[in-house]
């Protein structure tokens, strides 16, 4: 019994036909794959967002925290005047308690109150620098002199018992009682969880340049204007973390704004890729017309 045959031009429509098929499901699986690889990166990187965001909001608790003990403590010398020196070196009390004191000095340098080491109190401290040679003595009473009276010292310095030096943060208030100028501080060690934070900051800056600059190449080299929307969202967001990392002050002023230019570029590249994708649809519709 002979094979069947078939005409040379439905031969060559057969195969036309599996070629295009097998390309369409070559496409559609690298299209798959790519739908797949954006979330995935995009679910890391937000996680690694938010559990920064969540260790810089307990910090932040923290350092209100202090800056309430030391207006408290600087009420209480305004009406106990010296005799409220004996309770901050009290252990156990709320001025004296794991890494937390509060020490103070004369608006001159002299120390009055250290309870970690109440040897060291009465020297001139004027002169004191960190680790690193800050001059932090001058800074904590250029702060208490100042227009504001208050404010925050940051700089390294050793644990109490340790003698490698850790990131804190001081708060300074100035404070006038019996007739002198003093100064009441306290301040805040880096935590082991700020600590283990350090990494993931690196991976989120990372992250985040990788977008930016994944989405500057889009808009330049291939046209898709949505890459601007993208790459300056991200920036924004780069500059944000390396101020954390740094760490430089950005005021309210600077932040809010540039926050609020990242979401509107970032609502622009969305408003972007939904019009392209429309039009790949329309443009799909008009090359492959549906049979009648």
């Amino acid at each position: 019994m002979l094979a069947a045959t078939f005409p040379p031009a439905a031969n060559d429509i057969r195969y036309g036909r599996s070629k295009f098929c097998e390309a369409r499901w070559k496409r559609g699986s690298a299209i798959n794959k790519s739908h797949l690889a954006f979330p995935f990166l995009l679910i890391v990187l937000l996680s690694v967002l938010l559990v920064g965001y969540m260790g810089e909001a307990d910090h932040a608790n923290k350092r209100e925290a202090v800056r309430s003990l030391v207006i408290d403590a600087a009420a209480l010398i305004e009406d106990e005047g010296a005799s409220a020196y004996p309770a901050f070196r009290q252990d156990g009390s709320e001025w004296l308690h794991g890494d937390t004191y509060v020490f103070v000095w004369r608006t001159d340098g002299m120390r009055l109150v250290y309870p970690p080491d109440p040897s060291g109190e009465g020297q001139n401290m004027s002169a004191l620098v960190d680790a690193e040679g800050k001059p932090i003595g001058m800074l904590f009473i250029n702060t208490a002199l100042s227009g504001d009276g208050e404010g925050w010292v940051d700089y390294l310095w050793p644990r109490p018992g340790d003698a490698v030096p850790s990131a804190k943060q001081t708060y300074i208030k100035g404070v006038s009682a019996g007739g002198e100028s003093l100064l009441v501080g306290s301040g805040l060690y880096a935590g082991s969880a700020e600590g283990a934070m350090r990494p993931l900051q690196y991976l989120a800056i990372i992250m985040e340049s990788g977008i930016a600059v994944a989405g500057l190449l889009l808009a330049v080299r291939q046209k898709r204007f949505f890459g601007y929307g993208i790459f300056l969202t991200f920036a924004i967001y780069v500059f944000y973390d390396m101020a954390r990392l740094i760490p430089l002050e950005v005021s309210d002023a600077t932040l809010y704004p540039a926050f609020f230019v990242a979401t509107i570029s970032a609502l622009w590249a969305v408003i972007l890729i939904y019009r392209e994708r429309q039009n790949q649809n329309q443009n799909q519709a008009q090359a492959h017309p549906a049979s009648p």
